[in-house]
């Protein structure tokens, strides 16, 4: 074990074990540099409005659906899937669990009837 508590040989940038093609099919397929176009909340606007985050540079991209409430064992297809940063992933999926639980709010009818419009 290192210091970090991870095994000796660990390497964070090698692609995972389990679903490894498809890791690797998505990250060739982004270039190896994130993919959010600005779905975390920032504009990305000094890269061109697309994350600059290159997988390898001290960061380690991870391939997660691209809807952001779906799991990746969703995600069947290579349009389905994204590479992300875990900065950008955090984001896009705060900004979705928002806009969820906003729409979720406001399509929920009223338990009390405060107004009068319906008679009892």
């Amino acid at each position: 074990m290192t210091g970090a508590g991870q095994p000796v040989g660990f390497d964070p940038f090698r692609p995972p074990m389990i679903g490894a093609r498809v890791w690797e099919e998505t990250m060739t397929a982004a270039a190896w540099c994130c993919e959010c176009t600005g779905q975390c909340g920032r504009p990305h606007a000094k890269t061109n409005g697309r994350c600059g985050t290159v997988h390898g540079t001290a960061h380690r991209l991870t391939v997660v659906a691209a809807d952001p409430l779906a799991t990746l064992a969703e995600a069947v297809t290579s349009t389905e899937r994204l590479a992300l940063c875990e900065s950008c992933d955090t984001g896009r999926r705060r900004a979705a669990n928002h806009a969820h639980s906003t729409t979720a709010d406001h399509a929920q009818p009223e338990l009390f009837d405060l107004t009068g419009d319906r008679a009892a």
